[in-house]
């Protein structure tokens, strides 16, 4: 037990002067203890200590101040016999003095105990607390009381290395606890991201395989109308143009729908119209033309719509489109300008149709020079051979061959040759007046209206360049719809 303090000592302890009544120590020390409880300050190794400290300069006080009556026990009233009158068991209760004292809480349980077993032995009654005697109270002594402290110190170090493992186990635990959400969030936000890729990806696939359907559609129709061209099936032509918007202009692969055609063209840029051409339907080549064909357009040798019906000798075909692009308007400079290395004029003569050429020369699609080169090659022997081998036998073709020759006199001012064969003119001389005559049919047949046939003087080359021309089916005349 910690020795002896004076009363002027536990004034000081607990801040008071010197005599304060006991009131004013019980509510000063009230506030004392409240502010310095152990459990108030767990961070403070100090505060056992300063609350001892404060509790023995309490007790202290109570002694001193408490000297009117011996220091006794607290009477609590007791209870009458079973069967008496309450009115004398009114309670009767002094103050406890000493009710802050935690050094009497161990009294006042054995003085609990001591009355129930009087209670329950019926000997219980008002005086029974007179019969109450508190157990010996054992001295503490000065080790003890080091003891005691020392231990109290070491609980609050204890207390407080283990608050602070409890923190750093809270701390580390918070930390796990944010980087598994970060990780789970990241997670989710890959998920995410991976299933909106997913999702793109789906709908692209999506979209190509509809467009490859879509085009794979229409270059099957596509096809087949090419097919019934090469044919000679006009009416699947124009259905295919007319109702499954098959586009009149371009080659028959579209752009992208290679892998869709089964037979590849020998001619990709090859069109309806040069078909038509090819085969001389006038009729299917101005349909074509009043639903959107392009004459400009030209195939692989660089030949027009126009040259190859030139070429193929059909005649129908070429005079439609004098009709609709008149050879001396610059508009239709683009369907009639020749390839390279070649002329309208010779172009015609591949056609053995005398006719052809007269249509050449008399609408001035030919130069002088155009002229005198296809004299010069067709009196020649590679000229006359080649005239001779695309010709039939017989006495029509013969004279096909001899009134070119008197064309291309009559328009080059040439003389015949000097040494002819005898197989071409059989008395070995030239016909001067039939080279000045031309059937009046073709005439007729080949003259745009309203013009004046071009005489060799008059006659102008074409001119260079590529224009659109002014045909009846420019600008998609009759039915139109959508084209593929």
């Amino acid at each position: 037990m910690p020795p002896k303090q004076s009363a002027a000592a536990a004034y000081h302890v607990l801040g008071l002067e010197n005599g304060s009544s006991l009131d004013v120590v019980k509510s000063t020390y009230k506030q004392l203890a409240l502010r310095t409880h152990p459990d108030k300050n767990p961070d403070n190794p100090d505060a056992t200590a300063e609350f001892q400290k404060l509790s023995e300069a309490y007790n202290v006080l109570l002694k001193h101040l408490d000297t009117s009556k011996p220091r006794a026990s607290p009477r609590f009233p007791g209870f009458p016999p079973f069967g008496a009158d309450d009115s004398d068991g009114e309670y009767e209760y002094e103050e406890y003095e000493d009710s802050d004292d935690y050094g009497d809480y161990g009294e006042n349980l054995d003085f609990y105990m001591f009355l129930f077993e009087e209670m329950m032995r019926g000997r219980a009654n008002r005086y029974s607390n007179m019969r109450f005697r508190r157990g010996p109270v054992q001295a503490e002594t000065p080790e003890q009381y080091q003891a005691r402290l020392r231990r109290s110190r070491e609980d609050q170090v204890a207390a407080e290395e283990r608050r602070k493992q409890e923190a750093a186990a809270r701390k580390a635990r918070a930390e796990r606890d944010r980087e598994r959400d970060r990780v789970a969030a990241e997670e989710r936000q890959k998920a995410k991201v991976e299933a909106k890729r997913a999702q793109a990806e789906a709908q692209r696939s999506k979209a190509e395989a509809a467009v490859q359907s879509l085009q794979q559609q229409a270059q099957t129709k596509r096809s087949a109308v090419f097919a019934a061209a090469r044919a000679g099936k006009p009416e699947k032509v124009q259905s295919g143009v007319w109702e499954d918007g098959v586009d009149a202009a371009g080659g028959e692969v579209k752009a992208g729908c290679d892998a869709f055609v089964k037979t590849k063209p020998k001619d990709p840029q090859q069109t309806l119209l040069h078909i038509a051409a090819r085969n001389g339907d006038e009729a299917l080549v101005e349909w074509l033309d009043a639903h959107s064909a392009d004459p400009e357009e030209r195939d692989s040798r660089n030949l027009t719509a126009f040259h190859v019906a030139l070429q193929s000798g059909h005649i129908p075909v070429v005079a439609y489109f004098f009709e609709a692009y008149p050879p001396k308007d610059s508009d239709s400079n683009g369907v009639y300008k020749p390839p390279e290395a070649k002329t309208l004029l010779s172009i015609a003569l591949e056609s053995h149709e005398p006719q052809l050429v007269w249509m050449i020369l008399d609408n001035g699609l030919a130069t002088a020079h155009d002229i005198n080169l296809s004299w010069t090659w067709i009196t020649s022997a590679e000229g006359r051979s080649a005239m001779k081998k695309g010709m039939r036998d017989g006495k029509a073709q013969e004279e096909k061959f001899g009134d070119i020759l008197k064309l291309l006199m009559r328009f080059g001012g040439f003389t015949p040759p000097p040494t002819p064969s005898s197989s071409d003119n059989s008395d070995g001389e030239w016909d001067q007046t039939e080279t000045s005559r031309v059937p009046v049919e073709w005439a007729n047949q080949a003259q745009p209206s309203g013009e004046e046939p071009s005489s060799p003087a008059t006659q102008k080359p074409v001119q260079a360049g590529r224009g659109r021309g002014r045909g009846r089916g420019r600008g998609g005349r009759g039915r139109g719809g959508a084209k593929s």
